[in-house]
């Protein structure tokens, strides 16, 4: 019989509340239990407010759970003995590009990581090789990296993350303030390695695009999982979308306009590529 296969990421009846026992008490996660496999491409969406990106810190230990349980790679983010096994296993990619770069140089910054976990140097040459590689800055090595633009500087700080070997990379609204060239470099680089690599991804995100490129997308609201599903099912209920401050792609509205004018196009379209088979099969 073959072994139930393990998540990658496990959460049980988690909550997390911000200034708790005050006035300004909010309560960002209220009773999650999320499941997330080695290999998925997850994107979590949701209104400002919702808990997307608390739920994001708790997948690598930057916040611990005040009630439930969080497993990583299935150890216990509370237990200080398993602090940077969960930090290596699962990468993080903040917002601001800029203040995730600590080093004077492009190869520097992305040996970073692992000259903290130990790596010995010639191990750590090799894993800067190959993760510059990964996101098309193995020419740039010797770079300073103020030199970069912001898409590059992003693909610089998940080269750092990647040099240290992780299962699974979660980023937090890490196109947010990158130009639409900066983010369709991130996009393709975290959709290569997903695809190539098996890298799990995690992507908190407000741009409904991007969250139609996921294989599975969460929508939060209010501290809950109130969707979970294909990208085509949970956009297909816009009616509940728009109720928690949300819409659907752009794609999707021009699809759904096209209908009320009579194209056949199916319900579930919500890619450009998707579109234009329908209209030109």
């Amino acid at each position: 019989m073959t072994p139930a296969k393990q998540p990658f990421i496990s959460m049980r009846g988690v909550r997390y509340e911000y200034n708790p026992g005050t006035p300004q008490a909010q309560m960002a996660l209220d009773g999650i239990d999320l499941d997330i496999y080695q290999g998925e491409f997850v994107a979590v969406i949701g209104a400002n407010g919702s808990g997307k990106s608390t739920l994001a810190r708790h997948c690598n230990a930057l916040l611990l759970p005040q009630a439930g349980q969080v497993l990583v790679a299935g150890h216990d983010t509370r237990d200080p003995a398993s602090l940077w096994e969960i930090r290596r296993r699962a990468g993080m990619v903040f917002q601001n590009p800029d203040n995730q770069i600590v080093a004077t140089s492009v190869e520097e910054d992305a040996a970073f990581g692992p000259e903290n976990l130990g790596v010995p140097p010639a191990e750590i040459r090799v894993r800067v090789r190959e993760a510059l590689a990964m996101v098309g800055l193995g020419e740039l090595g010797k770079e300073e990296p103020h030199h970069l633009s912001g898409g590059q500087k992003q693909r610089l700080a998940i080269a750092g993350a990647m040099a240290m070997r992780p299962d699974g990379l979660i980023l937090d609204e890490a196109t947010s303030m990158l130009d639409p060239v900066g983010r369709r470099e991130i996009l393709a680089t975290i959709q290569r390695l997903n695809a190539e690599d098996g890298v799990t991804i995690v992507l908190i995100t407000h741009h409904m695009e991007e969250a139609a490129m996921a294989g599975r997308v969460l929508v939060m609201s209010s501290g809950r999982i109130v969707l979970d599903g294909p990208p085509a099912a949970v956009f297909a209920d816009r009616e509940r979308l728009l109720q928690i401050g949300l819409d659907v792609p752009l794609v999707a509205r021009v699809a759904d306009e096209l209908r009320r004018r009579g194209l056949p196009v199916p319900p579930a379209v919500i890619s450009k590529e998707e579109l234009v088979k329908a209209l030109c099969p």
